[in-house]
C-alpha cells in the first residue's frame, strides 16, 4: 500500500534526474555565455591594440625625413630602409627610418628632434607568434647624449609586411640611399592570431608628406 503523504523511490529518482538535467543545461548555457563574453572581450582588446599600434606607426611615418648627402659629406646621416624578410612562410619585414618631429621641439622649446625609428618582429620563444618591437634613438644628430627607447608595440603577431609606392607602382622594399628619395606612400599589413587561434589581417596605408615633393 502506497503512503499518500510521501513519495515513492521511483518518483524521487525521476525528480532527481529532472533536476540533474536542468542543472546541466543551466551550467552549459551559463558556460556558453561566459565563453561568448570572453571572446568579445578578447576581440575588443585585439582591435584596440591594432588601432593603437597602427595609429602610432602612421603618425611616425607621416614625419619621415630624408635628404641626400651634402657636398661636404659622402654619406647622409638620414635613412629610410625597408627590408623584405620572411620567417618561414610568413612575412617578417623591418623598417628603419629617420623621423623629424617639430611637435616635440615645441614642447621642449628647442630645435626639431631627429630620431631613428625601427619596426621589427621578435619571435616569442616556443611559440608561433612574435612581438612587434618599436625602437627609437632620439637626438640622433645632436651633440647631446642620445636616448634609446625600446618597447612592445603589439603582441600575438604572425606576420608584418610593408609595401612602398613610388608614384607608379608598389615595391616590397625601399632604400632611400639608392632611390635618392622617400616613397610617396607606405602600406602596413599586420597579421595577428586571435584567442580562437585564427589569423586576422589588418591593412592600412599612409602618405609620406615629404615623399610627395621628391
Amino acid at each position: 500500500m502506497i503512503d499518500k503523504n510521501g513519495f515513492t523511490l521511483i518518483e524521487i529518482l525521476v525528480a532527481l534526474a529532472i533536476v540533474a538535467v536542468v542543472v546541466t543545461l543551466s551550467y552549459e548555457t551559463f558556460n556558453g555565455v561566459i565563453r561568448s563574453v570572453q571572446q568579445v572581450d578578447d576581440q575588443a582588446e585585439l582591435d584596440q591594440m591594432v588601432r593603437v599600434s597602427m595609429s602610432i606607426m602612421v603618425n611616425e611615418l607621416n614625419s619621415a625625413y630624408w635628404r641626400p648627402p651634402s657636398e661636404k659629406a659622402s654619406a647622409t646621416p638620414y635613412e629610410f630602409t625597408g627590408t623584405d624578410n620572411q620567417a618561414g612562410e610568413e612575412p617578417s619585414d623591418s623598417l628603419r627610418f629617420t623621423m623629424l618631429s617639430h611637435t616635440r621641439a615645441k614642447e621642449g622649446g628647442g630645435d626639431p628632434t631627429v630620431s631613428i625609428l625601427e619596426y621589427e618582429l621578435v619571435p616569442v620563444a616556443q611559440s608561433e607568434v612574435a612581438t612587434l618591437m618599436h625602437t627609437e634613438e632620439t637626438n640622433y644628430l645632436s651633440l647631446s647624449e642620445n636616448s634609446l627607447e625600446r618597447f612592445e608595440l603589439a603582441e600575438q603577431v604572425v606576420g608584418l609586411n610593408f609595401r612602398y609606392f613610388d608614384g607608379k607602382q608598389w615595391s616590397e622594399e625601399w632604400s632611400a640611399s639608392d632611390r635618392k628619395k622617400l616613397p610617396r606612400a607606405v602600406e602596413i599589413q599586420i597579421d595577428f592570431r586571435d584567442s580562437n587561434g585564427q589569423v586576422r589581417r589588418f591593412i592600412t596605408q599612409t602618405d609620406i608628406p615629404l615623399g610627395q615633393t621628391s
